[in-house]
């Protein structure tokens, strides 16, 4: 049987931030932990702004060796972005990479510290609390996207990633109310992690904002709402305050219920259904 070659993969970030040194590191890859895959990541900054990354894959073709890369490293950066809060935008070409032309006159300086960081976070997450990374990952899309529907949406899939898979865990929250539905499972992790209304942060006794926001999404989703300069206005007015929301739901989840700092304590085995990819 052949050997599955080794690629080096190039990626381009987008964003305000820039390293504070180039940086170099060896991460393990995948979750094989009887053949497990050591991926070399070399990251520095770009001068307008973003990141170049040179990641080492293991895949029998091109195809695969960028999909591997980037799924990879993307993990990393729904981490990294969630805790810079800033939006990070993911590209293989430093010329196809959104807002490629535009300098970023403003740059947070990362250090290498956090990319550390970031890379053990998701794979710890990776390996045992999967939901929650992809809850990230659509944290992230909410960040880049210039669309404000879809921004919306993202925005909203992060907290309902995280509510439908988690609710049935949580001993306080009422189960039979919670399987009537995603809104009442939304209603039901919000007051078993900030107890009443009233004491919700960013939306203080705002009992409209779970039934409000959900009929937005429903009818975003499901293409219910015209697409016109009334219903584009209205979202816009929403997402100030719903990406606060879910940074701090999201936030807060973690440390209070999932008890998973950034720097994992410890690993375990994946979870089955989880897609094998190419390392």
């Amino acid at each position: 049987m052949a050997e599955i070659p080794t690629w080096e993969v190039d990626l381009f970030v987008d964003g305000p931030i820039t390293l504070d040194r180039r940086y170099r590191t060896t991460q393990q890859k995948g979750f094989r932990p009887e053949n497990p895959f050591y991926s070399d990541v070399e990251v520095a900054g770009i001068p307008s702004g973003g990141l170049r990354a040179t990641v080492t894959a293991r895949a029998p073709n091109e195809r695969l060796a960028f999909d591997a890369a980037v799924v990879f490293f993307g993990r990393m950066l729904d981490v990294l972005a969630f805790e810079v809060d800033l939006p990070l935008f993911l590209s293989l070409t430093e010329e196809g990479s959104r807002n490629s032309r535009v300098r970023h006159h403003s740059r947070q300086i990362i250090g290498h510290q956090q990319i550390e960081n970031a890379f053990r976070a998701a794979d710890d997450l990776g390996m045992t609390e999967p939901a929650f990374l992809r809850s990230l990952g659509w944290y992230r899309k909410g960040l880049y996207t210039e669309d404000p529907l879809d921004k919306f949406l993202a925005f909203w899939n992060a907290i309902e990633i995280v509510t439908a898979g988690y609710y049935r865990t949580v001993e306080s929250i009422d189960q039979e109310r919670a399987k009537k539905g995603s809104k009442n499972q939304v209603w039901g992790c919000f007051i078993a992690l900030w107890g009443e209304c009233e004491r919700w942060p960013n939306i203080p006794g705002d009992d409209r904002w779970i039934d409000e926001n959900y009929e937005t999404r429903t009818k975003i989703a499901h293409g219910i709402s015209p697409v016109d300069i009334e219903t584009v206005t209205s979202v816009i007015n929403r997402l100030d305050v719903i990406q606060r929301v879910a940074h701090r739901f999201l936030w807060d989840w973690r440390e209070e219920i999932l008890h998973a700092g950034w720097d994992p304590a410890s690993q375990s085995a994946p979870n089955s259904d989880e897609e094998a990819l190419p390392f």
